[in-house]
């Protein structure tokens, strides 16, 4: 509940955060499978996926991010809502 309504603070004219599910208990494949439906991450607090959640968030390309304090969540959230939040780069050699 807090969370949330820390979430719903943050934005401005421009740009707003919106949440689209919460609750409690670890991170399910239905948490993934919304997730991907709606081009949105999943954040979790002090929870983890289950081994199928993880699987298929890799599968499907839907970022799962894990926080065990309020304040980075809310930082991270805040930094990606005004564009300062850097890309993850993943490079993969192949061979030369």
């Amino acid at each position: 509940e807090a969370i949330v309504q820390a979430m719903e603070k943050i934005g401005n004219d421009e740009v707003r955060v919106r949440v689209l599910h919460s609750g409690v208990g670890a991170i399910t494949e239905t948490d993934i499978a919304l997730a991907e439906a709606s081009g949105a991450p999943v954040m979790g607090f002090n929870v983890r996926a289950n081994t199928s959640a993880r699987n298929t968030a890799n599968q499907k390309g839907v970022e799962i991010r894990y926080y065990s304090v309020i304040y980075d969540l809310v930082d991270d959230v805040k930094k990606a809502a005004s564009g300062l939040l850097s890309a993850e780069i993943k490079e993969t050699f192949i061979g030369y």
